[in-house]
């Protein structure tokens, strides 16, 4: 059964390309398989011309060894198509080629009876760097760091086993040992360094698409980020963006506010300190909203839709959303204060809370999404803001909001007073509404 793929997208993008790097690594592991046992073939044919150095066992050993390599290799392969490939295998992987090559040069350095400092002299010593380069396909720096251990500690033990003597004469060795420096044998050399660097252009190549993925992965969500609240960033990393684009229905607190009269006062002033002054509302409400946990979904000219419940919903979202409320209010007074200092006309605001089930979610392609809230809490919330004008009071809320809230309207020392059961435009149905207690425009 194949390894489920991670939800988060970066832990997925690296899951294919760890198993992508597998098949690849698989593949190069049996080419190499062949192509040294092809060079054997050519190298140690002269065995059968010498007297004095019997290859027959160094040949068979090397068939062996490179049969072992390339069939590790066919397995590795195998498990990856068909999805019984695990990540710590890769662990078991290196262990089974070191331990090949290791024991393939003991027993070429024990056939030949030849001394440790001539372990170079064999064609299969060019394998090792040559594995580290395909180890360095899977862009995991511990499976890296545990194959070039393993390759050193490899080594050490062939130096310290490797110890036999030969009997010939130091004239006639050196005569018979010409062969394993002879043209077949650096033939066999360059075919591996032209393989390692072959490797190693695949390794550069892997990582540069992997990076190009990664990158286009990252632009793509900047663009999506450019269109949804900043405060849905964390659902974008968190690769939750599919279920935000499916949409849900939720139990959210829900908040318009705008500025009252903004149009005669925009009149009044320059492009300019309209720009500055309606920044300066947008900076308020921003602030705000960060300061309770809102998000705010759009500003719309002088006004805003903030809403409590998002990414996910909590238990005091309306008692947030109330408060968000209170400090816009205190934030205004504030703001009226200073422009109070300098003879300009002091501003007013309309805000309508409510909590209530409304949808969720984000409408439109991978370029551009827009996200959006809907349902019938919205026209609600729109409606009490709305509601504010006619009862000349700066802040209206619903029965809901202030129950989700655990405000109860009719406690003692309670700070609402009730607006009565009203029908607010566009409602046939009435509902209980409040506003806060001395509270006026």
């Amino acid at each position: 059964m194949a390894p489920a793929l991670p939800a988060n997208g970066s832990e997925r993008l690296l899951l294919e390309a760890d198993l992508s790097a597998e098949r690849a690594a698989s593949v190069v592991r049996m080419a190499i398989a062949i192509v040294l046992l092809v060079t054997v073939e050519v190298v140690l044919k002269r065995s059968n011309d010498i007297s004095l150095l019997d290859l027959t066992e160094a040949r068979n050993q090397a068939r062996a060894t490179l049969g072992l390599l390339f069939f590790a290799g066919l397995a590795v392969y195998l498990l990856v198509k068909f999805g019984r490939w695990r990540p710590w295998m890769a662990y078991v992987t290196v262990t089974v080629d070191i331990a090949v090559l290791v024991g393939s040069l003991l027993a070429d350095l024990r056939d030949l009876r030849l001394p440790v400092a001539f372990m170079s002299m064999f064609p299969v010593v060019g394998v090792f760097p040559l594995l580290l380069a395909v180890s360095a396909l899977r862009i995991r720096p511990w499976v890296q760091l545990y194959a070039l251990c393993l390759t050193l500690v490899g080594l050490a033990l062939v130096a310290c086993m490797g110890g036999w003597g030969s009997n010939l004469a130091p004239e006639t060795f050196l005569r018979d040992a010409e062969m394993f420096y002879s043209v077949p044998a650096n033939t066999a050399r360059a075919a591996m360094l032209a393989l390692g660097g072959a490797v190693l252009v695949l390794g550069a190549l892997r990582g540069r698409r992997l990076l190009n993925r990664a990158v286009a992965e990252t632009t793509r969500r900047l663009n999506l980020a450019r269109y949804l609240p900043a405060e849905l960033l964390p659902v974008l990393s968190s690769d939750n963006i599919e279920e935000l684009r499916t949409g849900r229905r939720a139990e959210v607190a829900l908040v318009f506010i705008d500025i009252r009269g903004s149009t005669a006062m925009g009149e009044a002033m320059s492009p300019a300190a309209l720009t500055g002054f309606i920044g300066a509302f947008r900076a308020r409400v921003t602030r705000a909203a960060r300061q309770h946990g809102g998000v705010i979904d759009k500003f719309i000219g002088d006004g805003a839709f903030i809403i409590f419940g998002l990414p996910q919903t909590n238990g005091d979202d309306a008692a947030r959303a109330l408060a968000f409320c209170r400090s816009m209010l205190a934030s205004v007074d504030e703001w009226n204060g200073l422009r109070k200092a300098t003879d300009a006309v002091p501003v007013a605001v309309g805000i309508g809370v409510h909590f209530g089930t409304a949808f969720v979610g984000a409408i439109g392609d991978e370029q551009r999404l827009e996200f959006t809230v809907m349902g019938d809490a919205v026209n609600v919330a729109a409606r009490l803001e709305d509601a504010t004008k006619a009862f000349e009071v700066p802040l209206v809320a619903s029965r809901d909001a202030l129950k989700a809230a655990g405000e109860d309207p009719q406690s003692a020392g309670s700070p609402w007073r009730s607006l009565g059961t009203q029908a607010l435009r566009g409602r046939n149905e009435a509902m209980p509404i409040y506003t806060l207690e001395n509270s006026a425009v």
